[in-house]
């Protein structure tokens, strides 16, 4: 028996769908993170905008219109994209929100996936076409609400047609209903936002390794080998070495065991650096700003990660080995001396 063809209107309902829901997604991801609209946080926005303007051919339009109010331009986006992903997936005002996703992908590919190499690996350019049928033709030959306000849909009317006091509804009767629909919509994409914001609790600050270090804490795969007491430094010195002057006391050794990290604030520069102690006991260090957007990288599964965009880095040499960072995690000097780690300035 023949199967009837799938007509190519309908083979587009799955990408429709879940373009609608990954920006829906999008949106609340951002919301619920408790360090987005934090300064200081490894995911906040302002750093984030900060290193998709640099060197970037769309970073100009950041920097004239998002980087002087970060919060806000962080929030609008968020907003927009839950917003844009609900109008997708009912089928509302599909163009239009098609037309939207479509410029947010591919201002987003020109700002924060622009040093991804190879390109076909950047995801905002393939977002950007994947938009492209939904702008031309709109949820035409698919089950959308567009199809059913142009339809005719008396119980539809009903509920959203203003009406006088008195005045007769024809069942048959139909209006356009897409405006008071577009309100509802937005309505819900705000009410939306506002639980996500409320359900992601307050933003938690680093721990301190010691000493008055600002530190954090990122637990790996579980240790083996050696614990931290009779470790080996990355001095490579049996015995205590010298602690050079202007370094700076991190915290007690025992703080970090192996298979651990901890962030600290550079001595030379202020920024975050990244400490980790391998499994054999050995210390590494280097910088903690990921080269691709600015967050702060992350310890997890014996490798150096970014929370923002997926960017992976080699845990004993700082290499990309994963994602978008254009270039490497620049590596910073400590030693282990006396039963103390020390940042030594660069």
């Amino acid at each position: 028996m023949r199967r009837s063809p799938v007509s190519p209107a309908l083979a587009l309902l799955p990408l429709r769908l879940f373009l609608g829901l990954t920006f829906v997604y999008a949106g609340i991801q951002k919301l619920s993170d408790p360090g987005f609209l934090h300064p200081g946080a490894p995911t906040y926005i302002g750093t984030q905008l900060h290193g998709f303007a640099a060197g970037t051919p769309g970073g100009f339009l950041l920097r004239a219109f998002a980087l002087p109010h970060p919060e806000l331009a962080g929030v609008g986006v968020a907003i927009t994209e839950i917003l844009i992903g609900l109008l997708v997936t009912a089928g509302l005002f599909t163009r239009a929100a098609a037309a939207g996703g479509l410029a947010l992908n591919f201002l987003l590919f020109l700002t924060a996936s622009w040093h991804t190499t190879p390109y076909f690996l950047g995801p905002d350019l393939v977002f950007s076409f994947a938009w492209l049928p939904f702008v031309l033709t709109g949820a035409e030959g698919q089950p959308a609400l567009d199809n059913v306000v142009a339809n005719g849909s008396p119980a539809l009317e009903r509920r959203t047609r203003p009406r006088e006091p008195g005045e007769a509804l024809p069942e048959a009767e139909v209006a356009t209903t897409r405006r008071v629909l577009l309100a509802e919509f937005a309505g819900a994409a705000v009410a939306l936002a506002g639980i996500s914001a409320l359900a992601k609790g307050s933003y938690v600050a680093a721990r301190s390794l010691g000493g008055g270090s600002t530190a954090k804490r990122h637990r790996s795969s579980p240790p083996q080998g050696e614990g931290a007491g009779g470790a080996s430094s990355s001095s490579g010195a049996a015995s205590a070495p010298s602690v050079p002057q202007g370094a700076v006391k991190l915290g007690p050794a025992s703080n970090l065991p192996a298979g651990q990290a901890a962030t600290y604030t550079d001595p030379s520069e202020g920024s975050p650096d990244i400490l980790i102690r391998d499994s054999g006991g050995n210390l590494k260090a280097f910088s903690a700003v990921c080269t691709h957007a600015g967050c702060t990288v992350g310890y997890e599964g014996g490798v150096i990660v970014c929370p923002c965009h997926g960017g992976e880095y080699s845990a004993e040499t700082g290499d990309v080995i994963a994602g978008p960072p254009p270039s490497g995690l620049v590596e910073r000097q400590v030693l282990e001396s006396g039963g103390d780690i020390y940042a030594v300035p660069s």
